[in-house]
């Protein structure tokens, strides 16, 4: 699975992305939206992408820049059972490591998996939430499309959150 935009590939991730993916997780710009991580957390979090894939068809992919190959974020979607706002329960999300952030790497990176999930996957609504506080993420959001549709409990915390339907989609 490979999908190439402007700057990006988006791949299946490999345990070759452990170190870069532990690197971006305690990197204090990402680390402050999405905890940090550590070496476990890393195969465990690649472990779990695949069990999506294998599952349903979708998940999280490793973001690259085209023409270096760096490792830049992750981004995809993923089916979040926990989630109660609404029945369909596909989330998209995205990182992008710290030296990288504010270039538009997310919203092209998410741009493109919410494409895939509508055409190829046959979702129909995808949702995407964050802290309030985090208006990069919801920059990106409104980016992409998604409308904005409340705030919820997430995780013990208030989350706002959005949403982006195949119907509606550009």
């Amino acid at each position: 699975m490979r999908i190439e935009t402007e700057r990006l590939v988006l791949r299946r991730f490999t345990l070759q992305d452990l170190e870069p993916l532990e690197a971006m997780g305690t990197d204090p710009g990402v680390a402050r939206w999405l905890g940090c991580r550590t070496r476990d957390d890393a195969v465990e979090t690649i472990e779990r992408y695949e069990r999506s894939w294998a599952r349903f068809g979708f998940g999280r992919f490793a973001i690259e820049d085209r023409k270096t190959g760096e490792f830049v974020g992750r981004v995809g979607v993923m089916h979040q059972p926990g989630w109660t706002a609404t029945p369909e329960k596909e989330e998209i999300g995205w990182a992008i490591v710290g030296a990288r952030q504010g270039e538009g790497l997310a919203t092209e990176a998410a741009r493109a998996a919410i494409a895939d999930a509508f055409h190829r996957v046959g979702l129909q609504r995808i949702t995407s939430w964050t802290v309030p506080e985090n208006l990069a993420s919801r920059r990106v959001m409104e980016k992409c499309g998604l409308v904005y549709q409340g705030v919820t409990l997430w995780r013990g915390a208030d989350h706002v959150w959005y949403e982006i339907r195949a119907s509606t989609a550009r």
